[in-house]
């Protein structure tokens, strides 16, 4: 051990306190320092103004010295203890102005989880304006087929990503966690909401937010199927239409079929663990029992994906074809999500946007 540490034992420990305050002075200097070239009139102004606090710290000074001097020292002292007393106002100012600004962070914090949905359903609507803008601005130029295919795909994957399972759910006692849990299910029901417009609007020229130029009648045509045609028009490619109808219902049906394969085999493996080994029925039998539980357990949800095709297929029915490619395309990237995340087939549902608005329509 050192001379040192022996006349210091507590180390470092000791001179914490002003290792701290010496740091606040030398950041403190490099602000001014860095201010002085952005501001300096700012900085001139304060160090005036600092300059004005010393000098009248100074005079005081030098005046009760000269009061001790010509015998007024009662007077001296009285006017140390006024100073003191001062100071330690300061000191409980500065308590008070620490207890405001804690309870403004309170109350601004809370605020913020109050108006969340609302920041979250302003940036869905920033970029819907963003995303018919762009589709509206190639569509002034160039045929939207391939355009609508391939920006249906990467908004589909996009909301997918962003709305996949989460096997560690946050801990909400925790603030931060708290604004993104709240913002994140507010996003996707925006994402949703705006995905659904877009897909709608997608055609329309009478958008009030968009520029005179953009308000035109956008072209789509594929080996010569207009895409822009209202859908079932019997004497002009009927039977394609009802293909396009039929690829989206069947791969929502296989994506849905997937599910109830997943689920069984989980229910499966479960008998398996649970009952005893003498006394297991046949394999068969134990199949058709998983079968049975997991279509009782999935029942309502494929209530609500019938439902939802049925509404969905209805509504752009009345359009152009072009959006019955849409649900081709959306259709089949789901299915690709489902095959690239496999939690998404026993992820539980009931509390997306589709299936709330369901439940309270049709009271499901």
């Amino acid at each position: 051990m050192s001379v040192f540490n022996a006349l210091n034992p507590a180390g470092p420990e000791r001179n914490r306190g002003l290792y701290k305050l010496l740091a606040y002075l030398i950041v403190l200097a490099g602000l001014f320092i860095s201010a002085n070239f952005l501001w300096p009139e700012v900085v001139g102004t304060m160090l005036n103004i600092l300059w004005i606090i010393m000098l009248v710290a100074v005079i005081v000074f030098f005046c009760i010295g000269l009061m001790v001097v010509f015998g007024l020292r009662k007077e001296a002292n009285q006017i140390l203890d006024i100073l003191l007393e001062g100071t330690l106002t300061f000191i409980d100012l500065l308590d008070f102005i620490k207890l405001v600004y804690r309870r403004f962070i309170s109350v601004l914090k809370d605020f913020i989880l109050y108006a969340t949905p609302v920041f979250a359903y302003v940036l869905c609507f920033v970029l819907y304006v963003l995303i018919i803008m762009l589709f509206k601005t190639v569509g002034a130029l160039y045929d939207v087929t391939g355009l609508t295919v391939g920006l249906t795909f990467v908004l589909v994957f996009t909301f997918g990503l962003i709305n996949k399972p989460r096997n560690i759910l946050p801990d909400l006692s925790i603030w931060k966690n708290q604004f993104m849990d709240k913002f994140r299910a507010s996003f996707i029901d925006g994402v949703e909401i705006i995905l659904f417009i877009f897909f709608l609007t997608m055609d329309s020229k009478n958008l009030f937010f968009l520029p005179q130029s953009l308000k035109i009648e956008l072209h789509a045509i594929f080996n010569e199927y207009n895409l822009m045609t209202r859908s079932f028009i019997a004497s002009d490619h009927l039977k394609t239409t009802v293909n396009l109808v039929l690829a989206a219902v069947i791969i929502e049906i296989v994506r849905n079929f997937l599910k109830i394969i997943v689920a069984a085999r989980n229910n499966y493996s479960i008998f398996l663990q649970n009952i005893p080994f003498e006394e297991r029925p046949n394999k068969s039998l134990l199949i058709k029992r998983a079968v049975r539980r997991t279509f009782g357990d999935l029942k309502d949800d494929l209530v609500k994906f019938i439902t939802y095709t049925t509404v969905l297929f209805a509504v752009f029915m009345l359009f152009p074809r072009l959006k019955i490619l849409t649900l081709v395309v959306m259709s089949t990237t789901n299915l690709f999500l489902d095959i690239l995340i496999p939690a998404r087939l026993t992820a539980s549902k009931g509390t997306d946007l589709i299936s709330r608005t369901l439940i309270k329509i049709f009271k499901l």
